[in-house]
């Protein structure tokens, strides 16, 4: 039997002020491809670029799947822990409004982050049963570690043995203990004894009847069945015996071996509960409809325990109930979401497909095309992609001979009497005449050219085969209309100037500064075959490469290690991540002295450090412009620093502004301010009275907004009162302010030429057309801890964490400039992601790796300043997507994203980046590609002929939908 999945046309993707038009037709576009597409195949990848849209597309796919199940069974959705609140958010947003009033009340979803809260959502009745689960990543390989199922265990350990009423009795006696659920006792001990003897489908009412739910740590939670029916269903075969006999060990006293008793008891329910798991869904022959997992790159190992859910194992049908995956076989289909796909090898890409193999095969709505059919198809696309990957290395090989002697026109291949003869300094212009002719008079070009042809003609029989399985849409490189002529990003390179003639100037390195690069430039010269991490650091901050120098190990230079895709390695013993040799002596003396003459210790230090003080100079200029600034850093020591110096900087220019603009002496600048903001808050003021008015006037409208006017109104109030923007857009020189002055404050306009009532007004129309009312009232009450409306006191005190304070004293910080790292709680880095997303503070966000993926920050903000490189090309593609996305700041004013690449001149660091900028363009040709990262071998790559740009487009695999795949 065979089942139809058709796009359910109730679904409508064009939200207006989110999703524009001509998005919305390319995500219902690629959901029909996708649903067409799963007729036939277990699953495939959605790879659109980052910042396209995949997560509603994936919705539309999951709720047009939902609709038609005939069992109402819901999808599931595995997110990373990281994502767990943004895609409930994002859903609440595509119900309210993508359907139909009537359907989005009745389609609803549920989340899991453990593997029990899946199995109660799976048990519910029909009439309550949620059309969506959001699962984080984990949960489900973690099994059933929930006391209540330990309780349902020790249960069936107990029942039927002698005298089971005193067993009951005795265990009542340390189970709020051993359970870690002494808030279940509070009405007395014998409760155990009554959960203990019922069947645990009955365990809710005793506990209702008791009135014991009122103790437990979350009442406001909705309290569900506390054992999943199909835990209970397969109770009565486990082998409880080993549980038995620990819980008989245990002493019914409380001797010197009692915890050591309890501890044992505790680790043996565990090792039980791991075999309930995996007999749950093996004896409950699960089914559900589709599976959407994102970040699907993390599948690329298939060692690793998110992969291993997938396995299915082919082995004797007894053998199959123990060893296969506790997942394989349950979803009749599965969507994989990554924007990444190339990053991978082409095997790990592989790998990630492979993943189909553990579908519902047996299911009445297997895919079309059966399991034989599918392992054919993975062979031969294996056999077309290996094909590809060796064309293409070979490609890099033979092109990575040519030098820039090879770059010359002769009358082989010039046919053009417009071009003259000789060498060429453009690569592209060059490729543009060779490419065209097909032939050359120089031996290595022709070679080039051969190789190409045949590179080319492999990657074209490989992205036959890939098309069915991976769905990718590239962003368009210009700004949509009216804006069309612009484009998207501007690149700022070095020195952050635009290159002059193909030019690109790096940072200058002068003053006390030069001496540390001299030696570092020294001592790696005398590690050739070593990465030299250490001028990696000592290139982004003189605290990084001091910090690896006392710690003497560079794994400690980026708590975010997990999230990097960077390989952090010793600086003492020189082991690169490509396996270097050791520093030898003489370059351990220079380092030794290196360490001496780095300056440290203050922040004329800190900004003596040539990148450093160029990265806080544009970030101050983009603040005076009113810019919002985006800066991602690797080195925690780095980022650290960067918060410091920018809210140094930022505080001076207010000094010096408000000086200039009052006419009092510098001293007196803050204590003037903070005597103009209170006006705001005067009821007789006519600031307040005009301020009130102004954003009044913003929210006619939006009758949604209505219910939080009072809090919006005040959000803003708190935000024209600070000295940020008092100094730069409020007319404080004219000393009488008046209804006129505030009007002219919300008129002020930023860079982007983006005005601050225009600015309001979307963020008004984003709270009203773009989020779920949850999300709503996030947005305002992490605006309320995070707006200070001032730079000084208590109120600028209480809106930091310590996490994100990480030992600073915040009366030297400014609120508006704000830290986030792997050291940040993850409440702490929601409330910092929201609120930069607004027209309010945080308006400088310093951020590691852990802010690079999953992350929307682009509302407000078109500038990134990618302080530290990495060598991955796609590392610094997914932190640029964070304000590169629909919707976003660039689309609205009409002006480029700016993306900032600092580098210091005839550095390691400037090697660096011309590395990895050309190995940008290889990446779309070599899957996965891995480099060597050691001296001998930059120095190579940096000195390599770049491949043009449009070679790179050529060769990369096109796999976007096409207007035609489907029947609209």
């Amino acid at each position: 039997m065979t089942h139809a999945y058709r796009f359910d046309d109730r679904i409508r993707l064009h939200v207006e002020g989110r999703i524009p038009a001509e998005d919305a037709r390319r995500q219902e576009l690629t959901a029909r491809a996708i649903l067409e597409r799963l007729e036939e195949q277990p699953g495939l990848v959605l790879a659109d670029e980052v910042g396209m849209g995949k997560t509603f597309v994936a919705l539309a796919v999951a709720t047009s799947v939902a609709l038609a199940d005939p069992e109402r069974r819901p999808a599931a959705v595995m997110v990373p822990p990281s994502l767990k609140k943004k895609w409930p958010a994002d859903f609440e947003v595509f119900r309210e409004r993508c359907l139909p009033p009537k359907l989005a009340a009745s389609f609803t979803c549920g989340e899991a982050e453990r593997a029990v809260e899946f199995l109660k959502l799976l048990d519910d009745p029909e009439s309550r049963r949620k059309s969506m689960i959001f699962v984080t990543h984990g949960a489900m390989s973690r099994g059933l570690r929930d006391p209540w199922v330990m309780l349902a265990v020790i249960a069936q350990a107990i029942k039927g043995t002698w005298h089971v009423a005193e067993r009951r009795r005795t265990l009542s006696r340390f189970l709020g203990e051993l359970l870690r659920m002494p808030w279940v006792e509070r009405e007395g001990e014998d409760i155990w004894v009554n959960l203990l003897r019922a069947h645990p489908q009955r365990w809710r009412e005793i506990l209702e009847r008791r009135d014991v739910l009122q103790y437990r740590p979350d009442p406001k939670i909705e309290f569900d069945d506390p054992v999943p029916m199909a835990v209970a269903d397969v109770l009565g075969d486990l082998d409880t015996r080993a549980v038995r006999e620990s819980l008989e060990a245990i002493p019914q006293r409380r001797s010197k071996h009692y915890k050591e008793k309890l501890r044992a008891a505790r680790r043996a329910l565990w090792r039980e509960v791991r075999t309930v798991w995996k007999d749950c869904l093996t004896k409950l022959e699960l089914r559900l409809p589709l599976l959407v997992l994102d970040e699907a790159h993390h599948l690329k190992n298939s060692k690793t325990r998110l992969a291993s859910l997938f396995h299915a194992d082919d082995a004797k049908a007894d053998a199959e109930e123990i060893s296969r995956g506790p997942l394989a076989g349950v979803f009749e289909r599965m969507l994989f979401l990554t924007a990444t796909p190339f990053q991978l090898g082409h095997d790990e890409l592989c790998s990630v497909l492979a993943r189909f193999d553990g579908a519902a095969w047996s299911s009445s709505r297997a895919p079309r095309s059966d399991r034989a059919g599918y392992q054919k198809a993975m062979g031969e696309l294996r056999a077309a992609l290996d094909a590809a990957q060796e064309a293409a290395v070979a490609l890099d090989a033979i092109w990575g001979r040519l030098t820039p002697d090879d770059l010359t026109l002769d009358d082989l291949t010039l046919d053009d009497p417009t071009l003259d003869r000789g060498a060429m300094n453009d690569v592209e212009s060059w490729w543009r005449t060779v490419g065209q002719q097909g032939a050359s008079s120089s031996e290595r070009v022709e070679r080039v050219l051969k190789q190409y042809a045949g590179t080319r003609e492999r990657m074209r029989e490989a992205e036959t085969r890939l098309r069915p399985w991976v769905i990718r849409h590239l962003k368009p490189r210009s700004l949509p209309r009216p804006h069309e002529e612009r484009p998207r990003r501007r690149r700022m390179p070095g020195a952050f100037v635009e290159p002059a003639e193909g030019i690109e100037r790096g940072i200058s390195v002068e003053g006390r500064s030069l001496l540390p690069f001299l030696l570092a430039a020294r001592a790696t010269a005398l590690t050739p075959q070593s990465r030299p991490v250490f001028a990696e650091g000592l290139a982004s901050s003189f605290e990084a490469f001091l910090h690896t120098r006392r710690l003497r190990a560079a794994r400690s230079l980026a708590q975010d290690a997990e999230h990097s895709t960077d390989t952090d390695d010793d600086p003492e013993s020189g082991a690169g991540a490509n396996g270097g040799t050791r520093l030898g002596a003489d370059a351990l003396w220079y380092l030794d002295r290196l360490s001496e003459f780095v300056p440290a210790g203050d922040a004329s230090a800190s900004m003596a450090h040539p990148k450093i003080a160029r990265t806080v100079e544009q970030v101050s200029e983009l603040w005076r412009a009113g810019e919002k600034v985006l800066v991602f850093c690797h080195y925690v020591a780095t980022g650290r620093t960067l918060r410091n110096r920018i809210s140094e900087a930022i505080d001076a220019e207010i000094v010096r502004l408000g000086a200039a603009k009052l006419g009092v002496p510098e001293a007196a600048v803050h204590e003037e301010l903070e005597r103009i903001g209170k006006r705001f808050f005067d009821t007789d003021s006519p600031i307040r009275r005009a301020i009130e008015t102004e954003t009044n006037q913003v929210l006619e409208g939006f009758d949604v907004l209505h219910e939080v006017r009072e809090e919006l109104i005040k959000v803003v109030r708190r935000f024209f009162r600070t000295p940020s923007f008092l100094v730069r857009f409020f007319p404080l020189e004219e000393r009488s302010y008046t209804e006129e002055s505030m009007r002219r404050s919300f008129d002020s306009a930023d860079a982007s030429g983006m005005t601050f009532r225009g600015l309001i007004r979307d963020f008004f129309h984003f709270l009203a057309d773009r989020c779920g009312g949850d999300a709503r009232g996030r947005y305002i009450d992490e605006l309320d801890k995070v707006q200070t409306g001032t730079y000084r006191g208590g109120d600028t005190r209480q809106s930091y964490e310590e996490d994100e304070l990480q030992g600073a004293n915040p009366e030297r910080l400014v609120p508006n400039v704000r830290l986030v790292n792997g050291g940040t709680k993850s409440e702490t880095r929601q409330r910092l992601m929201l609120t930069f997303n607004t027209p309010f503070y945080p308006e400088v966000l310093v951020a590691s790796s852990v802010m690079a993926e999953g992350v929307d920050l682009h509302l407000n903000c078109r500038h990134v300043i990618h302080h530290d490189l990495c060598w991955n090309p796609s590392t610094l593609e997914q932190r640029t997507g964070r304000v590169d996305r629909i919707g976003g700041k660039v689309e609205r004013c009409g002006h480029p994203i700016h993306v900032y690449l600092p580098f210091i001149e005839a550095t390691q660091d400037e090697k660096m980046y011309r590395v990895v900028m050309d190995r940008e363009r290889w990446f779309n040709v070599v899957m996965g590609e891995s480099y060597k990262v050691d001296v001998r071998s930059t120095e190579k790559l940096a000195e390599r002929v770049p491949l043009p740009e449009s070679v790179a487009r050529e060769l990369a695999f096109r796999l976007e939908v096409d207007a035609g795949e489907d029947d609209i």
